[in-house]
């Protein structure tokens, strides 16, 4: 039978573990205009659905992709002044509307 502390002698041993250079950072916090967003978002889709239009339709009318409809409903991403006003204009509102709770 073959004698173990040889064998443990003859495999490479294993490389130090290195510590991190950097700490991990914690997860990240909601943006502050996160609740500007959602109030904007639930609008957005409350007007487009009084209108009468569907995702795809309001893509067609504004030239703002049907994805990206989506993702402004679901308040997933900042929306840019200029889409905003499109999508107020779309939906026949003025813009200060969209924010109001």
């Amino acid at each position: 039978m073959p004698d173990k502390s040889l064998s443990s002698e003859t495999s490479p041993a294993e490389p130090p573990k290195r510590k991190r250079a950097l700490p991990v950072l914690a997860k990240k916090r909601a943006p502050d205009s996160q609740p500007e967003r959602e109030i904007f978002a639930r609008n957005l889709r409350k007007s487009r659905i009084d209108a009468g239009l569907s995702q795809r339709e309001l893509a067609a009318v504004t030239g703002i992709a049907q994805a990206h409809i989506s993702e402004l409903e679901n308040a997933m991403h900042n929306v840019c002044i200029d889409t905003m006003v499109k999508l107020a204009q779309a939906m026949r509102k003025p813009l200060f509307q969209m924010f109001q709770p």
